[in-house]
């Protein structure tokens, strides 16, 4: 859920939209429970970070994967068959119109 903010019409008009039960129990009071632009921006950062942790691991992982295959007597028919396959998949989501790096 959204923390609580201000909607403004196309007549100027604001609206409350409440983001947090305190708020939702008294459009008025001033006892929002939802968390402060800093405490947001903290866990945003901690989310990226998080992220990034996770992403770097892939590519570690992926940088190993690919040496294996390629020092592998197949590795070249395999890294081709895994190009022809991830074609087709970028053409197939293409024509579907879906994000091919999903």
């Amino acid at each position: 859920m959204l923390p609580c903010h201000w909607h403004e019409d196309r007549d100027g008009e604001r609206i409350l939209i409440p983001g947090c039960a305190a708020r939702v129990q008294d459009p008025d009071g001033d006892d929002c429970t939802c968390p402060s632009l800093a405490k947001q921006l903290e866990a945003a950062r901690e989310e990226i970070a998080r992220l990034q942790r996770e992403l770097n691991g892939a590519r570690f992982w992926n940088g190993h994967v690919t040496a294996a295959v390629h020092a592998h007597r197949d590795g070249l028919d395999i890294m081709q068959n895994a190009a022809r396959r991830a074609e087709a998949d970028t053409a197939a989501r293409k024509k579907a119109r879906l994000d091919p790096t999903r």
